[in-house]
């Protein structure tokens, strides 16, 4: 289950969030696109719009969802929802518009085949945008765009490290250049931690200011949350 929460929430009731992620990873209530002030948006979950290789109402998929690539199982008991890497890259988001300020928080629990060496292929992605910067053609650009998804000026992937010991790092494509659109941030990893549930909830706000510590971000929202696979030899799932 993903979910994105707001920070007073986050602070009072940080004990309930906790214990009532499983159970809104069991429930099949629709997927939310709006979030309020004191409380969680659900991103996505073993919801039965996943089911039969398809995505629900509202999200957008770049790259072709091959059979058994996405599917609702049960894993220690626990619905999930399964995705496999496979020989294409593939991309599915859900559009939203929440404050980064304001929802700062994202939480959800992951368990992971073992990748062998490298970075695990499924991983989570997250796009901003500045607001203050939005061209008013933002609509009709979001239709054409060759890329699907939403405009963003950064993305953060999540990712599953081939080391426990990468844990919090990150890493931009070249490290050389100054201004970058995607990083990646290291939130678990290694073989020994492959198989068994593991409950993350990451400060994107501090990751953010971390990457680009130059950007402003007092109107940078959130313009997509979701999951891609990169492309593997051979099929390798995460949960």
């Amino acid at each position: 289950m993903i979910n994105v929460t707001g920070k007073a929430f986050y602070r009072k009731k940080r004990i309930t969030l906790l214990l009532s992620v499983l159970v809104i990873a069991a429930c099949t209530k629709p997927i939310r696109s709006t979030i309020n002030s004191i409380g969680p948006m659900d991103i996505v979950g073993p919801a039965p719009g996943f089911l039969q290789n398809l995505i629900p109402v509202g999200w957008i998929a770049q790259g072709s969802i091959k059979k058994g690539q996405m599917s609702i199982v049960k894993l220690d008991g626990i619905p999930a929802l399964k995705v496999v890497s496979s020989s294409n890259n593939l991309i599915t988001v859900k559009p939203s518009q929440a404050l980064l300020l304001a929802t700062p928080y994202l939480s959800w629990s992951w368990n992971m085949e073992p990748q062998g060496e490298g970075r695990h292929p499924v991983k989570l992605l997250v796009g901003f945008k500045n607001s203050k910067k939005q061209q008013k053609t933002w609509k009709t650009n979001f239709f054409i765009s060759h890329n699907l998804i939403p405009n963003h000026e950064r993305m953060l992937s999540f990712i599953w490290g081939d080391s426990a010991l990468q844990r919090g790092t990150i890493t931009k494509e070249n490290p050389k250049k100054e201004d970058q659109l995607n990083a990646s941030f290291t939130v678990r990893g290694g073989q020994e931690n492959s198989n068994s549930w593991w409950f993350e909830t990451v400060d994107l706000n501090d990751i953010y200011q971390r990457t680009w510590p130059r950007d402003e971000i007092d109107d940078l929202h959130i313009t997509f949350i979701g999951i891609s696979t990169s492309s593997s030899s051979k099929p390798i799932a995460g949960h």
